[in-house]
């Protein structure tokens, strides 16, 4: 049974990297470092073989293709600092580089969260789940409804979905689920406290709270599973 004594070293490590994010602190650093990123990988194999009991889309997932490096891409960005202060995993089809719904694990000081749906979707899948929540509307705000999901989960208008001001042409302006018609990407979210992982096992603890979306995760890859 995994403990939550390594996710406690990692934020202790990422509060750290958050105050000294440059290469000579972390090259000092690279052994705690390489000492932490061994058992967060153990600990995310073990979370998908968890949730591979409850959705086959997670079997056989590579551990190596889910966990994000820790190396900032910096080429486009006016943010120049070289290390995410972050620890994260997203499980899915493909990995890393899903374009269907996934489920996503972020780890950071005082900004911890679960996620899961789907980021960005292409246009004409973005068309495909907008005309599929208006085909099977009672369906979807059933699903969206369901207390286990939103006991925990909620979907954000920001950063998250980026919803369209208005409802797109091809749909009723007045459409009961016009929340979900303007949406760019549909996100749900639960933001954790670092608390969150004081506990015996919080690999078993996020396998718990991922399983409420799997009927949401479940529609919109319909569109996927064409």
């Amino acid at each position: 049974m995994t403990t939550n004594s390594n996710v406690i070293e990692i934020l202790n490590f990422l509060r750290q990297l958050g105050i000294n994010n440059n290469r000579e602190w972390f090259r000092a650093h690279k052994e705690r470092y390489d000492a932490l990123r061994k058992p967060w990988e153990a600990d995310v194999a073990r979370l998908i073989e968890l949730m591979a009991t409850w959705d086959e889309k997670a079997r056989g997932l590579d551990v190596k293709q889910s966990v994000y490096r820790i190396y900032r891409d910096t080429r486009f960005s006016p943010d120049k600092t070289p290390y995410k202060t972050y620890f994260s995993a997203v499980i899915a089809r493909g990995g890393r580089h899903c374009v269907s719904s996934g489920y996503y694990l972020h780890i950071e000081p005082g900004q911890s969260m679960l996620c899961g749906g789907i980021w960005w979707p292409e246009k004409d899948k973005l068309n495909a789940i907008r005309r599929l929540i208006d085909a099977e509307a009672d369906e979807f705000a059933k699903l969206v409804a369901a207390p286990e999901l939103t006991s925990r989960y909620a979907f954000e208008d920001s950063p998250f979905s980026h919803s369209l001001k208005r409802v797109p042409r091809e749909f009723n302006p007045d459409h009961p689920l016009a929340k979900y018609l303007k949406m760019k990407s549909y996100i749900l979210v639960k933001h954790l406290d670092d608390d969150y992982f004081d506990c015996d096992d919080w690999v078993a603890r996020v396998n718990a709270d991922f399983r409420p979306l799997k009927p949401v995760h479940d529609f919109l890859d319909y569109v996927y599973d064409e």
